[in-house]
């Protein structure tokens, strides 16, 4: 298959195109068309001169893309990881519709015995891309979709933000080679983002939003405004327990109603509240101070059972979103409810979750990972990691989410009928968001919003056999193979951790490190 590669050559020295042209020899495709944007005629001729055995044919100009044809946006000084053009076009054998590729990249440490650090990729995800540009410089893109995003000199001069926001505002078919694709000479494996580039998508795409630029990450925060304000209706199941938080004995249930009355910006809810019937009517009466007329109390008198819970407590009302809450939470963000409930605004979303801190602080939750096995994604880590990519720092597509608090469009609850009653105690949450994605809808996780949950305080979870088989035979595939995760990351572990054993490997899971060549 024949690529044009493209690099902005303004300003690059003749030893990072040098270094670019000699990969382009090695990377699998007996063709491709360099074309250096801006490039010095002395430095033309210096690389014309060089052995390509006929593979590298050297151009200043821009061509024209025919049908079926591809572009390679590479950075000058980059370079393409040997037949890494083999696999995509493998790729593109293997889904012929493919309309845009991106992969993993290999960075420089400056440290000899571990001369690599690696960015491994999830697969696509819109949302996360508004926050900066995780997919990389290296986009590999049918000419179609150039066509349709803007003129090919343009698009290759401009910032790779922009330039992945134009380019997959006009593609569907999006897909990520979990492969070192490029091997990049800078040091710091963050993504970039670009302010100008995220406000002039939103404005494209039609999204209301206030966007800020956060210089530690880099990210760009998309602020969603609230179009209307929907009514929301709150679950929550409790048989009325308490129990020790922060050194003094509460009432779960009432802490936890009560931190919404009083603590949330967003009052366009009523409570359920789905209580057994040994929740003592002291905790019942105590609820019906705080809530008043907006707080209802269904009695249930069956074993538990905390998906029927749900169920029952979501049809016994009418609203325009449903919030499954537990009883053992707390907010912490005033805004998380505003937050989550302007999410909404975008018809695709189908449920949205916070940043779940256990008592001490620590992350009980930052969405759900398949790695196979289903868990909480750096839990018990302090809540100032980063992650590798700033992972941990933007809103993102996730495959799962904790029914600990997550907020639902009625409609979609309705339609995947609601959270599966064969799954009693444990893995209801991920069949549910499963299902969600399955309808066409996608699950995001906001780090903009926290909350405590202090888990099990009320009831202490026991992974339940039969109920982990049920879930493996439902759902196995997607398990094995979580598009959000990367089959290079170390496996049965709740980090984003490249597969190696080193120290460095480690470090990078739980923090980013810059370091200097």
């Amino acid at each position: 298959m024949k690529f044009t590669v493209l690099t902005d050559a303004h300003g690059a020295t003749l030893d990072d195109l040098r270094a670019t042209h000699k990969s382009l020899v090695t990377s699998g495709s007996k063709q491709v068309n360099w074309i250096l944007l801006g490039a010095v005629p002395d430095a033309v001729k210096n690389l014309q001169r060089r052995w390509s055995f006929g593979r590298v044919k050297i151009e200043i100009q821009a061509p024209t893309l025919g049908p079926g044809e591809f572009a390679v946006f590479l950075t000058a000084g980059d370079k393409l990881q040997r037949e890494s053009l083999l696999l995509v076009s493998d790729a593109l054998t293997k889904a012929p519709d493919t309309e845009i590729i991106y992969g993993d990249s290999a960075h420089a440490t400056g440290i000899k015995a571990v001369p690599l650090s690696f960015s491994r990729r999830p697969g696509w995800s819109p949302e996360r891309l508004r926050a900066h540009c995780y997919v990389g410089e290296t986009l590999v893109v049918r000419g179609e979709v150039i066509a349709r995003a803007g003129k090919l000199e343009e698009l290759a001069l401009c910032n790779a933000h922009d330039r992945a926001l134009r380019l997959t505002e006009n593609a569907t078919q999006i897909v990520r080679v979990p492969e070192v694709l490029t091997i990049t000479k800078s040091t710091d494996s963050r993504p970039s983002a670009s302010l100008e580039a995220v406000v002039d998508h939103c404005k494209r795409q039609n999204i209301d939003a206030d966007c800020e630029f956060e210089s530690t990450t880099p990210s760009v925060r998309v602020k969603r405004r609230l179009s209307s304000e929907p009514s929301v209706a709150v679950i929550v199941p409790t048989r009325g327990t308490s129990a020790e938080v922060f050194g003094k004995q509460r009432v779960l249930v009432v802490e936890a109603v009560r931190s919404l009355f009083e603590k949330s910006t967003y009052q366009n809810f009523h409570v359920v509240v789905v209580a057994d019937t040994p929740t003592p009517s002291s905790v019942l009466d105590s609820l019906k101070q705080i809530g008043g007329d907006r707080l209802q109390i269904l009695n249930y008198d069956r074993p538990f059972n905390f998906a029927e819970k749900n169920n029952l407590g979501a049809m016994s009302c009418e609203s325009d979103l449903i919030l499954l809450l537990n009883d053992d939470t707390e907010i912490i963000t005033a805004e998380a409810l505003e937050i989550m409930v302007a999410m909404f605004n975008d018809p695709n979303v189908g449920v949205v979750g916070p940043m779940l801190l256990f008592e001490d602080s620590t992350i009980q939750s930052a969405g759900h990972i398949f790695s196979p096995d289903p868990t909480d994604l750096y839990r018990a880590q302090s809540p100032e990691t980063a992650g590798p990519q700033n992972l941990l720092r933007v809103q993102r597509e996730v495959s799962s989410l904790i029914a600990a608090c997550a907020l639902v469009r009625r409609d979609v609850f309705e339609r995947v009928g609601g959270l599966c009653m064969e799954f009693p105690g444990n893995w209801n949450d991920i069949d549910f968001c499963l299902k969600v994605q399955l309808a066409g809808y996608r699950a995001i996780f906001t780090p903009h919003a926290h909350l405590f949950h202090f888990e099990s305080k009320t009831r202490i979870a026991k992974r339940v056999e039969s109920e982990v088989a049920k879930l493996g035979a439902r759902w196995g595939s997607v398990l094995d193979d979580d598009p959000y995760f990367n089959p290079n990351l170390q496996r049965y572990t709740n980090l984003w951790k490249t597969d190696s054993t080193s120290k460095q490997s480690l470090d990078e899971a739980l923090s980013f490190l810059l370091t200097v060549a």
